[in-house]
């Protein structure tokens, strides 16, 4: 089965499952050895989670485009902390808006403003929060910087997803849930756990947005819109298509791809 836009529909074949989801980033020796360095990363608290954010979304890059293996450690450690650091402003600019209005509710309460401005706090970071990870997506396999300032743009993206984007919602929640388990193991634990997570939500939205592009616009469209125009993916001699028949990536089938 090849990548969305090949001969058969993406649409005919069913969503990878939780658990496809949940070993993505534990399935060969190469992932396995990045998430140990992940969760150390974290150590240096904020820089090493940036540093984590731009490798996350590498991996993210390299699985849409078919480039195997999809974990190659960390290196240019410049460039993957520039890459984080743009996810970072990212946050901060889709978060910002509402903040400040909790900021405002605070410095009101009591009171109708206080009330007003809560509400609409909550609402847009709700927003913020559901259309970040299309947002970060759609710039790791494009490169469109504007998707990190452009909240709306990133909610045109999650919108048009529909329930493949709502089920990858679904099981991101469900694996940082679970990662919270890593705090038992003397705290230490759950930055491993953190990391494994969030490379658990970075390939199930990047499965759940396979289906669609954008046009000139910016307007999502779909596939049969563009496959006539699209640029093609091209695949190494010998190198396998990071989807499958079940449209999940072949780093799922342990210690399959990469050096041994």
């Amino acid at each position: 089965m090849g990548l969305p836009g090949d001969e058969q529909s993406p649409r005919a074949h069913r969503s990878p499952s939780f658990a496809e989801c949940f070993r993505f980033p534990v399935a060969t020796r190469d992932a396995r050895r990045d998430l140990l360095i992940g969760g150390t990363l974290l150590l240096l608290t904020v820089p090493g989670w940036i540093l984590n954010m731009g490798h996350r979304l590498t991996v993210v890059s390299r699985a849409w485009q078919g480039d195997p293996p999809y974990f190659r450690g960390f290196r240019p450690w410049r460039q993957t902390f520039w890459r984080g650091l743009q996810a970072f402003v990212a946050i901060v600019v889709y978060l910002s808006p509402s903040l400040a209005l909790a900021g405002l509710a605070w410095l009101s309460w009591p009171g109708r403003t206080a009330w007003l401005a809560g509400a609409a706090a909550a609402l847009l970071f709700s927003v913020g929060v559901f259309a970040l990870p299309g947002g970060m997506t759609r710039n790791a396999v494009a490169g469109d910087l504007s998707y990190l300032v452009r909240p709306d743009r990133a909610l045109r993206v999650a919108l048009a997803g529909g329930r493949a984007y709502l089920k990858a919602w679904l099981i991101a929640a469900s694996a940082v849930a679970l990662s919270f388990l890593g705090l038992a193991a003397a705290v230490v634990g759950f930055f491993y756990t953190s990391v494994w997570a969030w490379s658990v939500a970075g390939f199930a939205f990047t499965w759940a947005l396979q289906d669609q592009r954008l046009g000139p616009a910016g307007r999502p469209v779909t596939r049969v819109d563009w496959a006539s125009t699209r640029t093609p993916r091209v695949h190494r001699p010998g190198t396998p298509s990071p989807w499958t028949g079940v449209r999940a990536p072949l780093d799922t089938s342990p210690d399959q791809v990469g050096p041994g």
